[in-house]
């Protein structure tokens, strides 16, 4: 699976542009980093993949195929998307929430293949005791979990997951980030995220894109893109980038 994003912008009105001229290619088999600070248009792309977001000029393709003209459950196929954190789901257990994930393939009812595919997400995530309790009586570690349990369900090609780590304590951090790779590199799946720690992007990622307020700075393989030059003049701060890929501030 191919994406491939074209002179991508974006914005909520003329005045107010988020994304300016974006573009990168990317593939099955890597695991792709958005970085930038704050602002820098990280999610919007996300979203704009995702169809939540129509952009305003630009074109984005999977396998040459315009994803905005791609029906809303032909795309859920192809792809799953992992929210940062959802205010307003809909009331339901941990299984009625994952199960969820199965709704593109499901014709009529949900089949005993259907759970057991949930019931064994479940347990490689760690969170089969929290089956049969309410989502909205989770903490906020736990209900990234079953989102991310959610988008495994779905079993697209490309995964979106908007900082997938961000309520997880340094175990589950951990854990999420080798499950992404083992997606890319046993399942030969594409995986893109919005990532924050550019330790964990620099140890994880096989292609890096940096953003700063909406345009891409630099992209490409890891050690190319994150440099101390780039990361001095994108967030200001002076790093050493030591062996055994850390990002060391000064």
């Amino acid at each position: 699976m191919r994406l491939d994003v074209k002179n991508l912008n974006f914005g909520y009105t003329k005045k107010v542009q988020i994304l300016h001229n974006i573009n990168f290619s990317v593939e099955s088999g890597q695991l792709v980093s958005l970085i930038g600070p704050n602002g820098s248009g990280k999610t919007t792309i996300i979203k704009c993949i995702n169809q939540i977001l129509s952009p305003q000029s630009g074109q984005i393709f999977l396998d040459g195929t315009n994803v905005h003209t791609m029906r809303t459950m032909e795309l859920a196929k192809k792809v799953g998307y992992v929210p940062q954190m959802t205010k307003n789901f809909m009331g339901g257990t941990v299984l009625d929430a994952v199960l969820m994930g199965r709704r593109p393939y499901i014709k009529w009812k949900i089949t005993d293949y259907d759970v057991t595919l949930v019931l064994e997400i479940l347990k490689k995530l760690e969170i089969t005791h929290l089956a049969h309790k309410e989502y909205e009586a989770l903490s906020g570690g736990q209900k990234q979990k079953v989102l991310i349990a959610r988008a495994l369900a779905q079993n697209p090609d490309v995964y979106l997951f908007d900082e997938p780590t961000s309520f997880l304590d340094i175990k589950n951090q951990l854990e999420i980030m080798n499950m992404a790779k083992e997606l890319v590199h046993q399942h030969h799946k594409l995986v893109i995220m919005v990532v924050h720690d550019l330790t964990m992007a620099l140890r994880y990622s096989d292609y890096i894109v940096l953003l700063e307020k909406g345009s891409v700075i630099s992209q490409g393989v890891s050690h190319q893109v994150l440099n101390s030059e780039n990361i001095f003049n994108v967030y200001g701060v002076n790093v050493n980038i030591l062996e055994g890929n850390y990002v060391a501030p000064i």
